[in-house]
């Protein structure tokens, strides 16, 4: 069997894609991977060890404009360009996880007769799937809240849960300690931004640094690549130490299951794949939403966690550096806390997501 994958722009979209495309190759599928040209995916893809083709797509923009003209230009091209990879490698799945660069890929795969199977991570769904849930075989969601925006017969609909990579929850522990260096015996604050980081939350961290270094807490912070020296040098001007051990900033992390497994609780964005890994690890977590996510979805997702008690939810407009002290050591200090939070994440956690995803591809596949 041969499967086309496509999903990019972010590593929500390009991990889920790439768990089923590592599964499906287990069991001795022939897998390309069209993605865009300009993204993380043209990066990380080929370091997997896929084939990786690339699409010169652009997203459409959200207001009129004109680059409306430069888009359709550009994702016209792509269109054509994977009808024909699609046909050229006799597929038999076109399958799509998100983001912009998989309009045109699943559009192709469904006029072109295959199976189509597209995958939505959020609680709210973006445009694109929005619009392609209209003419795919099935739609796999992570969230079932996620059903009530799109407009298609419930039997098209998959609740599978969002895959998470197996090297996610198969990490020991100890090793992750020492490959990161950080001492066991002691609390950890894991601070992320997701694969792009996120300056918002580096700006509002020196109360909390200043805190960790007075409690003998570690902290491992990874900025993202834009914001790394920025951050950097945000931290040297508040006479913060950046020898000292406790303290250790990363611009960007391959292993993040390193992080995830010495991870005592987690400030980190609202993505869907992010939360995945952080229940799937069983980590209470402070939520801080990107507030320009299209449709606020980031909101919707971190709102689902919070309603079950794994979560406490800080949105951008009211982030503050006292504020985020005050949630942090609610948590961090109270043991029954962070075990109670724990559990809650743990009981969300959908670690046969994957394994579901499968067998809707194999029983289309029938």
């Amino acid at each position: 069997m041969k499967a086309v994958i496509t999903g990019g722009g972010t590593g929500g979209h390009i991990y889920p894609a790439l768990a089923v495309a590592e599964e499906l190759k287990k069991r001795g599928w022939e897998i390309l991977y069209l993605g865009s040209d300009h993204r993380m995916e043209a990066e990380i893809v080929p370091k997997a060890g896929f084939d990786f083709k690339k699409l010169s797509v652009r997203p459409l923009p959200r207001k009129i404009s004109t680059k409306i003209f430069s888009s359709l230009f550009f994702n016209t091209k792509a269109f054509f360009k994977a009808l024909k990879l699609i046909r050229d490698f006799e597929t038999d799945f076109v399958i799509g996880t998100g983001g912009f660069v998989a309009g045109p890929v699943v559009l192709a795969g469904s006029l072109l007769r295959k199976n189509t199977i597209i995958h939505e991570q959020n609680a709210y769904p973006g445009i694109t799937n929005k619009l392609l849930a209209q003419v795919v075989d099935k739609v796999c969601l992570n969230f079932s809240e996620a059903a009530d925006y799109l407009n298609v017969n419930e039997d098209k609909i998959e609740i599978t849960g969002n895959p998470v990579r197996a090297q996610i929850m198969n990490v020991e522990k100890a090793q992750a300690y020492r490959e990161l260096h950080l001492d066991p015996d002691l609390k950890t604050i894991l601070i992320t931004g997701g694969s792009l980081g996120a300056e918002v939350i580096n700006q509002n961290v020196i109360k909390l640094y200043k805190y960790a270094v007075q409690n003998n807490i570690q902290i491992l912070h990874l900025s993202g690549k834009d914001n790394y020296n920025q951050l950097l040098t945000r931290l040297k001007s508040s006479n913060l130490d950046l020898e000292n051990p406790l303290l250790k900033v990363i611009d960007y992390l391959d292993e993040m299951e390193y992080a995830l497994a010495v991870a005592d609780l987690i400030i980190a964005r609202a993505g869907a794949t992010g939360l995945a890994e952080i229940t799937s690890c069983a980590k209470p977590s402070i939520l801080i939403p990107f507030a320009a996510a299209a449709e606020n979805h980031q909101l919707f997702n971190a709102r689902t966690l919070q309603n079950n008690r794994a979560a406490v939810v800080i949105e951008e407009a009211d982030l503050n550096e006292k504020l985020l002290l005050k949630k942090v050591r609610m948590i961090i200090e109270n043991e029954k806390k962070l075990k109670s939070m724990s559990a809650a994440a743990e009981s969300m956690s959908q670690k046969d997501s994957l394994s579901n995803i499968i067998r809707v591809i194999e029983k289309l596949g029938l």
